[in-house]
């Protein structure tokens, strides 16, 4: 029988198969060549973090950086500002893909910690860190409203004092004698409001000490909020808290590869872990 349009069924079926491979072709190509640019920006981000960790015979580190997708929303970084001073942070871009990852980048260029003034520098606490990055990002005037929230460490590795400033960030958390604790400075996200202000915190670290700083997708692993009790770690984050930090770290990067997680609870990751010796 013969179709309403004059075309024979068989000519009909061998159009739609002579159309179909392009454009499956193309769909294809198209999201081949995507993922190649998502991988590539992605190995860019990377390019943006500490090649090497400042190790002193006081101090020593270990980080973990865990995307959830190709590129992150997280960023972190770990540098001696002169002799005696090691400045590092973690900070969280709200939202995932693209979008955060760029912003990663501008953040690793707007976090200023020191100010050369003639033939001296001045050091800037990380309250004021966090103050200017939140000028330099409220002054940007993003237009998806994107916010991050940050925490910046001064460890001065002759005195081992240790400040912190966070905004909106996880509170890290100070293990000692194999105890974990959390150190509560208080502060906003960044790139809200204008006129905010940031606290700090300055303890006095000893020998055996180690800091555990950390973007918010770990924070399940590490504990939860009872209303009652406050904040609970978690048994397994507990038992690792008396080993060294790299090991520590290496062995909470298998815990987080044990637990069972829902596809839309996956978020990026990021660890910065210091232990004095």
């Amino acid at each position: 029988m013969t179709p309403a349009n004059g075309k024979s069924g068989s000519t009909v079926q061998a159009a739609d198969h002579k159309e179909m491979p392009k454009n499956f072709v193309d769909n294809e190509a198209f999201a081949s060549t995507m993922f190649e640019q998502l991988r590539l920006a992605g190995q860019v981000q990377r390019d943006f973090l500490p090649k090497f960790l400042p190790d002193t015979d006081k101090a020593r580190w270990a980080v973990t950086f865990l995307p959830a997708e190709v590129v992150s929303g997280d960023i972190y970084d770990v540098a001696r500002i002169d002799e005696r001073h090691i400045g590092f942070y973690v900070a969280d871009v709200v939202g995932h893909g693209m979008p955060a990852a760029l912003l990663t980048i501008f953040l690793k260029h707007a976090i200023v910690t020191r100010q050369t003034l003639g033939n001296t520098y001045q050091i800037y606490s990380p309250q004021e860190v966090l103050k200017s990055l939140n000028m330099r990002m409220t002054e940007q005037k993003l237009t998806s409203s994107q916010f991050i929230s940050c925490c910046y460490c001064l460890l001065d590795i002759q005195t081992l004092e240790l400040t912190v400033a966070r905004g909106g960030h996880p509170y890290p958390i100070l293990i000692r004698n194999g105890s974990p604790l959390r150190l509560q400075a208080e502060g906003p996200l960044l790139g809200v409001f204008e006129d905010v202000s940031f606290e700090q915190q300055t303890v006095k670290l000893q020998s055996g000490d180690k800091l555990f700083l950390y973007s918010d997708g770990a924070e399940p692993f590490l504990g939860h909020f009872d209303q009652t009790e406050g904040f609970i770690f978690e048994p397994g984050f507990c038992e690792l808290a008396a080993l060294p930090i790299e090991k520590l770290n290496e062995q909470f990067e298998l815990l987080l590869q044990g637990r069972q997680t829902n596809a839309s609870e996956v978020d990026d990751i990021t660890i910065v872990g210091l232990e004095i010796l």
